[in-house]
């Protein structure tokens, strides 16, 4: 009857105010806000120059080795993050004698990741031994200003060597390990990158070599199986696997071979 029908309807009112009740309680008292795109990374400085506020970033403190580096830019008079440019980098080392640069990539292509551009530079010595800048040029393609601004860092080493030179018939070369940075027992990505050095401000990339690779424990005596040697992949990069067994401290053996003749070999250390 009415009556039925209308307790019906007014309980089932009731449901729905409840439900819509905890909801809006719910998410006023519990927002959910993503967490700052550049929370988990390292401030290396801000510089600011015809309008724009450029900030660099690392996800690591700057070391001899291969850093990744990020670059956010602002426009000044609206605030708002530019996404569109051409943003190039330059990394320089001043010893009071020499003027160095090192292996480094730009920013591929001109739009922002996540609002930042990335790149990379192979520092291949310390702050101890001069001064490191990183020069960054910027041409803001949403209305075609340009800048260019240095940044100060400073390069430590760290405990265990991760970039290493070797000359070999002659030619330099820079071999950076890149992974494992973070190594476990177990089977881990192995990453080097190669660069050449053809003069204090110029290190292409280089496939010149093949590589075997043998890690051995050097306190227990052993090595490990299932390993899969580096093999090159582009852009100066070799990718392969490293088997650890256990914890404790290893050694990275890597055979340089042209023409499958083993011509020589570098080898990095680690502990974990």
């Amino acid at each position: 009857n009415f009556n039925q029908r209308m307790n019906k309807l007014t309980i089932f009112a009731a449901i729905i105010f409840v439900a819509l009740t905890i909801v809006s309680c719910s998410k006023s008292e519990n927002p959910v806000t993503p967490p700052p795109p550049d929370d988990n990374l390292i401030n290396l400085g801000t510089q600011s120059g015809n309008g724009m506020t450029i900030v660099l970033y690392s996800d690591k403190n700057p070391f001899v080795g291969f850093n990744k580096l990020f670059l956010k830019v602002t426009d000044d008079a609206s605030g708002n993050i530019v996404t569109n440019a051409i943003v190039t980098i330059m990394p320089l080392l001043n010893t009071g004698t020499t003027n160095y640069s090192a292996p480094f990539e730009n920013p591929s292509g001109t739009s922002a990741a996540d609002g930042k551009f990335s790149g990379a530079v192979v520092f291949i010595m310390p702050s101890s031994s001069g001064s490191w800048t990183i020069e960054v040029s910027i041409t803001n393609l949403q209305n075609n200003s340009n800048t260019n601004v240095s940044f100060p860092v400073n390069v430590t080493e760290p405990l265990y060597p991760v970039v290493k030179q070797k000359t070999i018939q002659g030619t330099t070369y820079y071999v950076s390990m890149i992974e494992p940075s973070l190594p476990r027992v177990g089977i881990n990505d192995m990453v080097i990158k190669v660069n050449r050095m053809e003069s204090v401000t110029n290190y292409p990339n280089d496939s010149t070599y093949t590589f075997d690779m043998y890690p051995w424990m050097t306190s227990m005596g052993h090595g490990s199986p299932n390993n899969i040697s580096p093999v090159y992949t582009g852009n100066g990069y070799y990718t392969g696997k490293v088997n650890f067994t256990m914890t404790g401290d290893w050694r990275i053996n890597l055979i340089f071979n042209e023409n499958a003749t083993p011509v020589d070999s570098v080898a990095f250390d680690l502990e974990f």
